[in-house]
């Protein structure tokens, strides 16, 4: 009897199925600290359960997570980021912008909005743009033509991600922090050497997750990737009218 192999794409891997392991890592450093010659006979149940679909369900908490609290973190910028480049309001290059819309709106056949419209309706205006945006992310999803949009598209992801599972990472690197240190007094062959280097290790392994999830995985860690991902999915909007143009002739 054969069984289907499951092929995972790359962006679900990186992006959904790596924060959700990285939230579970203080666990598994923990136990290492507590079976260090214990792990070798469970290859079975690591097969098993990515066989049964565990690391699928891990990307998918990973997913859910992330996108839970996208709407936070569009609030704390101000909107998406793919959204606020294409308003007039603040835009730091006129002609460029002018240009985008002009290329987009001939893409789209979603005519586009002048300032003066945009500061009497921006909710309509905003509208616009995101038809524009969810229109480009369609065409460009092909990884191979446009790598760049790819690469910044999946850390974004990861980044999200990672930062909605925030609470849940760090109380598990607490909880695994505690089983570290509660180790050495409820098994006294723990205060031994060498095993004593183990709960060292594994405890400063803990305390510098602890750190990264409590000051770097921020909403501005995140913001980072999120606009250098709209500079790169307008950017392509460059090559799509050529690429279109020729496709129809």
């Amino acid at each position: 009897m054969e069984f289907a192999r499951v092929v995972v794409d790359p962006y679900t891997i990186r992006a959904r199925l790596f924060p959700a392991l990285i939230a579970a890592l203080p666990l598994g450093i923990a136990t290492l600290a507590w079976f260090p010659n214990g792990l070798f006979g469970w290859g079975p149940v690591w097969v098993l359960f990515a066989w049964s679909g565990g690391t699928f369900l891990l990307s998918e908490i990973g997913r859910d997570a992330g996108k839970r609290k996208e709407t936070k973190l569009f609030a704390l910028w101000q909107g998406n980021p793919t959204i606020r480049l294409h308003r007039h309001q603040g835009v730091v290059n006129p002609q460029l912008l002018a240009r985008r819309h002009a290329q987009l709106a001939a893409l789209t056949g979603i005519g586009k909005p002048t300032a003066k419209a945009e500061t009497a309706d921006p909710g309509a205006a905003d509208r616009i743009y995101e038809a524009w945006c969810n229109i480009l992310r369609d065409r460009t999803r092909d990884r191979k033509q446009y790598p760049l949009v790819f690469a910044e598209n999946t850390s974004y992801g990861f980044r999200r991600n990672l930062w909605g599972m925030q609470p849940l990472g760090i109380s598990l690197t607490i909880l695994g922090l505690a089983a570290v240190a509660l180790l050495p007094g409820l098994d006294p062959s723990a205060r031994a050497t060498p095993r004593i280097g183990t709960v060292v290790v594994t405890g400063g392994i803990n305390a510098l997750l602890l750190i990264g999830w409590v000051f770097i995985i921020r909403p501005k860690w995140v913001q980072t990737v999120a606009e250098a991902y709209a500079e790169r999915l307008l950017e392509a909007s460059e090559r799509l009218p050529e690429r279109r143009s020729r496709t129809s002739t």
